[in-house]
């Protein structure tokens, strides 16, 4: 889901996997971009786990997303805009490049529309065309610039991405009480 609750609509975010030298392509994805049109009924489940927004603070909020991470961000960055809009709200995602950056556009329509969001992004590698905040990495010297040490921290991405966020984090003495991730797939460990 990577919108707001309590829509008329539900809206996915779905990668889609390639296939690989090592991998097949993903079966679900590719279905979903191959056949799957506005206005398909699909069967679905409910969302589950446990990563959800802190809905009762007014504490400012930073939500850093890496790739395909941003999905469970949109729909927080959403739920803040619509519940909470004079929330401040610093977003942040990572891609590899502009062409790799889902819902670019929508965040950027949101940052000008809401003068409690700021928005920034990394990309590793970016293209002649890309705008960008970043290039490279996110590092805790970028987060000590961009972002208030006494926020609420969401994450999500790729276990490496989320790592770095994570050691950041703890280097900053950010609080445990006031760092909250989720990991694609398998849940593992941020700890080294």
């Amino acid at each position: 889901m990577s919108s707001a609750p309590g829509q008329a609509y539900y809206r996915i975010t779905v990668k889609r996997e390639g296939e690989g030298i090592d991998r097949p392509a993903g079966v679900v994805s590719t279905y979903l971009h191959d056949f799957v049109q506005v206005g398909s009924i699909l069967e679905v489940g409910s969302p589950a786990g446990d990563f959800v927004l802190d809905q009762r603070s007014d504490t400012p909020v930073v939500l850093i997303s890496g790739g395909v991470g941003l999905t469970p961000m949109i729909s927080m960055l959403e739920t803040i805009i619509s519940a909470q809009p004079e929330r401040e709200v610093t977003y942040i995602h990572a891609a590899i490049n502009g062409s790799l950056h889902a819902m670019k556009d929508r965040v950027a329509d949101l940052a000008q529309s809401y003068s409690s969001l700021r928005s920034y992004v990394c990309y590793e590698s970016p293209g002649e065309e890309d705008k960008y905040n970043r290039s490279g990495y996110i590092d805790l010297s970028w987060l000590q610039e961009i972002a208030d040490v006494n926020s609420e921290f969401y994450f999500c991405g790729p276990t490496p991405f989320m790592k770095v966020i994570y050691k950041a984090l703890k280097e900053w003495r950010v609080p445990d009480d006031r760092i909250h991730f989720e990991f694609f797939g398998p849940a593992g460990s941020l700890e080294e």
